[in-house]
This record gives C-alpha cells, sequence and structure tokens, in this order.
C-alpha cells in the first residue's frame, strides 16, 4: 500500500513497503512546453552561481540529521518520555499492544518534531554562515494545479506498482509504527511539511543555485532517500522524492508537493492501521492475469511520464544556462 515518507528519528516509525496504486496516463497538460515551463519553475536565485553546497556540505547535513536524532532522544527522555518497547507492538495480549502503539505514537511525534526542527534550523544556520542562497522555499498558490495533482498521484500509484518486484527482494521494514492520533499527526501533517521544506526546499533550492535544476533535483532526491535507512525505505523514497521534486520545481511552489505528500502517507497510514503495511498488491488481487494486466499499465503510465518529467527538465536546463549566458554577456 502506500508508503509514508519521512526521514526518521532514532525510534520513529519507518514506511511500510508496500502501496498498491492505481494507473493511468498521465495528463499531457501536466508537462509544459518550454516557455511554459520557463514561466513556471523557479529561477535561480542569481545569475552567478553559489558557491554552496560544496560536497563537504552535503557531508554537514548528515552529521546535523544524526545529530538532530541524539537531540531529540535526550529532549524525550527530559520530558519523562521514555523509548518504547518495540517487541511488544506483536504482543498476543491485545491490552499490551494497544498499549505499546499508543505509547510508540507519542514518542515518535515527539522526537520526530524535535529532530526535523533541529535539522532544519540547524542547517539554515550552517548555510547562512557558508554563504549560501538565502531562499528557504517556494509557497505559491498559484501553483495548485489540480491537472498536475491528479497526474502526480497516478504517477506516484503507478511507480509505486512498477517497483513491487524490486520491494520484494529487500528486507522487510520491521514492525515499530505506532497508532492513534499522535501517529496520523506525525506522518500526514508533520513529516509532509518538514520534509518538504527541508529536502525540496532547502537542499533543492540550495543545489540547483551552484549546479542548475538537473543536478538539484538529483541531489535532494537521493539524499531524502538516505536519511530513511532501511533498503526498502530508500528506494521508495528516492523514487518518491523524484516525483515530488519535479513537481515542486514545475509548480514554483511547495504546497502541490506536501499535498501529495500528505496524501500518500494518508494511504499508508490507512493500510497501516488494517494490518496490510507489508502486503503487495499482487498479494492482495490474487489474480495474476489481472495483476498482470495492472501492472503493464503502470509501466505504460511510468515510462511516458518518466520521459516528459526528462523531457521538462531538459528544457529548463537549457533555459538556465541560457539565461546565465546572457547575464554574464550583459555583465562584460
Amino acid at each position: 500500500m502506500a508508503k509514508t515518507e519521512h526521514g526518521a528519528p532514532a525510534g520513529e516509525p519507518q514506511n511500510p513497503r508496500t502501496t498498491p496504486r492505481p494507473a493511468d496516463a498521465a495528463p499531457q497538460t501536466s508537462v509544459p512546453n518550454t516557455s511554459a515551463a520557463q514561466s513556471a519553475a523557479p529561477a535561480p536565485a542569481s545569475g552567478r552561481r553559489s558557491t554552496f553546497p560544496t560536497v563537504v556540505d552535503l557531508l554537514v547535513f548528515f552529521g546535523i540529521f544524526f545529530i538532530a536524532q541524539a537531540v531529540a532522544l535526550g529532549v524525550a527522555l527530559l520530558a519523562g518520555v521514555p523509548m518504547p518497547d518495540t517487541s511488544l507492538l506483536d504482543s498476543p495480549d491485545e491490552a499490551v499492544r494497544v498499549g505499546e502503539q499508543i505509547a510508540v505514537s507519542h514518542f515518535n511525534a515527539l522526537t520526530y518534531g524535535v529532530a526535523m526542527a533541529f535539522t532544519l534550523v540547524a542547517f539554515l544556520i550552517y548555510r547562512a554562515r557558508r554563504g549560501g542562497p538565502r531562499i528557504v522555499a517556494r509557497f505559491s498558490l498559484r501553483g495548485l494545479d489540480p491537472v498536475l495533482l491528479l497526474w502526480g498521484v497516478l504517477f506516484v500509484f503507478a511507480t509505486s506498482l512498477v517497483i513491487e518486484p524490486l520491494l520484494e527482494l529487500l528486507p522487510a521494514v520491521p514492525n515499530v509504527y505506532g497508532r492513534g492520533v499522535w501517529s496520523l499527526l506525525t506522518l500526514v501533517v508533520m513529516a509532509p511539511l518538514f520534509e518538504e521544506v527541508i529536502f525540496r526546499g532547502v537542499l533543492l533550492e540550495s543545489a540547483r543555485a551552484r549546479y542548475g535544476v538537473v543536478a538539484g533535483w538529483l541531489i535532494s532526491s537521493l539524499i531524502f532517500g538516505v536519511v530513511h535507512i532501511y533498503p526498502a525505505v530508500m528506494v521508495n523514497a528516492i523514487i518518491m522524492g523524484l516525483i515530488l521534486g519535479f513537481v515542486y520545481i514545475r509548480t514554483a511552489s511547495l504546497w502541490p508537493a506536501i499535498i501529495l505528500h500528505a496524501f500518500n502517507n494518508g494511504v499508508a497510514y490507512l493500510m497501516l492501521a488494517m494490518g496490510r503495511e507489508n502486503q503487495m498488491l499482487s498479494d492482495m488481487i490474487g489474480n495474476r492475469t489481472v495483476y498482470a494486466l495492472l501492472y503493464t499499465l503502470a509501466l505504460l503510465v511510468f515510462l511516458v511520464s518518466g520521459f516528459m518529467v526528462c523531457r521538462t527538465l531538459s528544457m529548463l536546463s537549457r533555459e538556465e544556462k541560457e539565461e546565465r549566458a546572457e547575464k554574464k554577456r550583459n555583465a562584460a
């Protein structure tokens, strides 16, 4: 089923592995022509390339992120919220199991919020001291294109189905999930907000200013995947990061990416609550013929949409280079 995508502090629930997702053809209107892409995509902050981020700066981000996990654990202990015993989540005693699920959700909400807030603030301070671009993220309401949002949902679902065979080969994600309001708040509210600002906002914008739109898109998505730690979650998060990153670039607004992220995590939580977080769509359908037809359709959507994404990003990259060259000529 749908996968939650959030960088998890120590002890936080990780993403479910599976997401059966309906597939359909991506609308042509979701990917603009050259002139439309130029007007919709965020422009570089200045005519010259920033010197930030270097490889060292990206390593510093990882350092900040993992230090944040320790800070979050310390805050939880000081607040009297001990780390739950996740082995009790599978207890045959229903009262014990439910109680531990609630305890896990409280612990995760606190540690996740603290860790992500620490990561965001600390990296923004570091970036400012390094002379990086000032932009955090773009939040234009004009980016809320219903057609593009629908295409994003279809692309995410189709991609999830396409990568199912790969996910089946990877180790299952440990059962460390919470249940209840706090878990829902963490997955559907905090995770989309924090992660989109950090990965699609701060990191993508910073890398784009230095290396260009394509490299910024790839770097931010790769880092987004790596911080999820578990192999199955990493693969899903990288793919999800590429889709959300493109939507952000295409709309020049973080709102569509946040909405898609929240929708994905909401479906994931629903399947988690139903006890089907580790089920593949192939197992749920049962009929191999029907599954083969759905997989073929999803693969077609994936290939067509992927081609359009690459084509649009290629056009944007050329336009960025031409714009920088023109500014250099004007400056000379």
